[in-house]
């Protein structure tokens, strides 16, 4: 029973952090005037609505019935922001290069945040999949992680292009001095 109240602990943080995680990007795409930074942040919240939803399942059917519930197909294969990635970077492409985009300062200390927040979510999904030997538990925890490190993979990827995109290209491009 400890183990079930444990995991049940567990659940409430991760349910806070991904409302926290929603509230950031919900924010961000509200005061960015950049599109790209817009569209990438309206995807990122919609990602955190669906662990939201995902982890209060998770909750629901533990408290219930003892017992984890397990990943759908859909829910599986649901690829968020990563999946999106290139509409979006491609739909945003052109007014970008045409220098109709601007960053602001304001949108890359959001993009730092959620960075820093993506990583946070990571080790605290590799902590909670460290610290229960349920293989469910495990597998969710594990599902959660992988989408954090996807989107600070994603958040990072885009912080460099926004930063310096010339130079973003070159690397893209496998260019350096040394060819």
């Amino acid at each position: 029973m400890a183990d079930i109240q444990n995991s049940l602990e567990a659940l409430k943080l991760a349910l806070q952090t991904e409302e926290e995680g929603y509230q950031l990007y919900k924010k961000g795409a509200e005061q960015t005037q950049n599109e790209f930074v817009k569209n990438i942040f309206r995807q990122l919240f919609k990602d955190e609505l669906m662990h939201t939803d995902l982890i209060k399942r998770f909750y629901a059917r533990l408290n219930e019935s003892g017992n984890w519930a397990q990943l759908s197909k859909e829910e599986k294969d649901y690829k968020g922001l990563k999946g999106e990635m290139q509409t979006i970077f491609s739909n945003s492409l052109e007014a970008v290069k045409q220098g109709k985009e601007t960053i602001s300062d304001n949108d890359m200390e959001v993009y730092q945040k959620a960075i820093e927040f993506e990583r946070n979510g990571v080790k605290m999904y590799t902590k909670l999949y460290n610290e229960t030997a349920d293989e469910k538990a495990r597998r969710f925890y594990a599902f959660l992680r992988d989408m954090e490190q996807d989107h600070e993979d994603v958040l990072d990827n885009t912080y460099q292009y926004l930063k310096d995109p010339d130079n973003w290209y070159l690397k893209q491009e496998g260019w350096t001095l040394d060819h």
